[in-house]
């Protein structure tokens, strides 16, 4: 940087004219213009008197940039700060618990533990509000991604209520002991300072006295000062629990940002079903309203942020404009929805037929309300599959077991919204019926096969789950009876355990015996 910027810099950051710094250089105004512009360069006396009276080497002041300097010197100054700060806030507590009677000291501590209680209710209410709130928001998310966001999130509430907790308890704790502690010494000495003029008082006249006590009362409300009463560190730290809740504001804000683009979008959408009337009013009036509450928030959060005052008297006109326009929605969409008819269709629009032979296991697998079987000529077995036109069908035969299987491959994702609109829109709610329908035609002897073989293979099925059952059972049995076994092996162990304690407190009672009677 150059040595005018330096000048330059250092008499605005002095709050300085150029008249003022020319005075205390006892040059002219003119002079430090040009030294300012770069037309000229002060002589080496005048460069040594500035860095004498701006704490500057002329290292720093020819070739180095001053503001970087005046920063970086700033910033070791309040980080000693904090250090001193710390060390005298420990210091002045353990001097006042010294100085403390018994009765005080158990006063003070009751009262720190049961502010310590509270804080811990209090966090932990928000904690389960919080977690709510979190699951409503993210709880459709994959199961790992939910907990993962949900055990940061938790990790940074548990971090952030600690040292918020900590900091009010502190706080507290300084501003009901420890401010009261130096007034109390401020007290003392005022009052030796006025025994000691009272003890001198045929020295001083009257005015003198009252001067002296004066002054000792302007002594004591600079201690009452905030500015000279707060603690640095402590200060310190709520600056880093403010930055860690704007941070989280900040998170909150992007949800309920993403939230209004959504209910912007849900706006636009509303007006695909305008032709249902106060259902779409009602829908628009809600959907007005929610946009509203979101802004809201939004705005909060900003302000929060940026440290900006609310308007209040704004935020809660809105507020209520928004539970207005809630309560319209409401009574709206309940008029509207009184006319919507519910109509119930089995949707079949579609039928795949296919043809099997016949053998002697053969059945198909399936639930009996879904298969109707019509008796034919044919020896074989021919099957129709009724279903949607928005749905394929498949045969599988699995051991002599027919199984049918429906599945969307290119499934017409628009014509089934399109339909869903059109009928909203008609004011009809259309409960389909999306199940196949089986219609088996075959001969009256291979119905009866089939039937037959369904009712066996359902026989075989419960006996294959009476068997896996009492397979699971005779592990089960094992399992218990290999615990016994270990449970009887520990018993034998202890019991000789205990014969081995018996026999050594024995020898023991031997040895003492034969002791004492060497002893006598």
């Amino acid at each position: 940087m150059k040595l005018s910027d330096n000048i330059k810099f250092i008499r605005k950051e002095n709050n300085l004219s150029q008249e003022q710094l020319a005075e205390q250089l006892g040059v002219s105004r003119q002079a430090v213009s040009k030294w300012e512009s770069g037309q000229s360069y002060p002589e080496m006396d005048k460069v040594l008197l500035i860095c004498k009276l701006y704490n500057y080497n002329i290292d720093e002041l020819m070739n180095e940039n001053v503001k970087e300097v005046s920063e970086t010197n700033q910033s070791k100054i309040n980080i000693n700060k904090y250090i001193d700060d710390f060390f005298e806030f420990i210091t002045k507590t353990i001097d006042m618990i010294s100085s403390m009677k018994f009765k005080q000291k158990i006063k003070c501590f009751m009262e720190q533990v049961i502010i310590a209680i509270f804080l811990v209710c209090i966090f932990a209410v928000i904690g389960i509000i919080g977690n709510v709130i979190l699951a409503g928001l993210i709880g459709r998310l994959p199961y790992n991604i939910y907990y993962t966001i949900r055990n940061i999130v938790a990790s940074i509430y548990m971090v952030l209520a600690f040292i918020s907790g900590v900091t009010v308890l502190l706080h507290i704790f300084k501003v009901r002991y420890l401010d009261y502690y130096e007034i109390v010494k401020e007290d003392d000495i005022k009052e030796s300072v006025e025994k000691t003029e009272d003890s001198h008082s045929s020295k001083l006249d009257s005015e003198d006295n009252k001067k002296i006590v004066l002054e000792k009362r302007k002594e004591k409300i600079i201690i009452r000062d905030p500015e000279h009463s707060q603690s640095k560190f402590l200060t310190g730290i709520i600056k880093v629990v403010l930055w860690c809740i704007k941070i989280m504001a900040i998170l909150f804000g992007i949800g309920f940002s993403f939230s209004f683009v959504g209910l912007v979008a849900l706006l636009v959408l509303s007006f695909l079903f305008v032709k249902t009337g106060l259902v779409f009013f009602g829908s628009l009036l809600g959907i007005i309203s929610a946009l509203i509450i979101n802004f809201v928030i939004l705005q909060i959060i900003f302000n929060f942020i940026v440290s900006k005052k609310n308007h209040k008297t704004r935020i809660a006109i809105l507020l209520i404009i928004s539970l207005v326009l809630a309560g319209l929605s409401i009574g709206m969409i309940f008029i509207g929805a009184t006319s919507f008819n519910v109509v119930e269709e089995d949707n079949i629009e579609a039928e795949d037929e296919y043809n099997i032979q016949m053998t002697d296991n053969l059945s198909i697998g399936g639930w009996d309300r879904n298969i109707e079987y019509v008796e034919s000529d044919s020896s074989d077995v021919k099957i129709v599959v009724k279903h949607s036109k928005r749905y394929k069908t498949s045969l599988e035969n699995e051991n002599d077991i027919i199984y049918v299987f429906s599945y969307t491959e290119d499934i017409d994702f628009m014509n089934m919204i399109r339909d869903i609109i059109k009928d909203i829109n008609n004011k009809e709610i259309k409960s389909y019926n999306y199940d196949n329908l089986i219609i088996v035609y075959t001969s009256k002897e291979n119905i009866e096969k089939l039937k037959q073989n369904k009712q066996i293979q359902f026989e075989r099925s419960i006996d294959r789950e009476i068997e896996n059952l009492n397979n699971e059972n005779t592990r089960l049995e094992k399992k218990i009876l290999e615990l016994e076994n270990k449970l009887e092996e520990q018993k034998i162990i202890i019991e000789e355990q205990k014969i081995k304690l018996e026999s050594k407190d024995s020898e023991t009672i031997q040895l003492q015996e034969q002791i004492n009677s060497i002893s006598e």
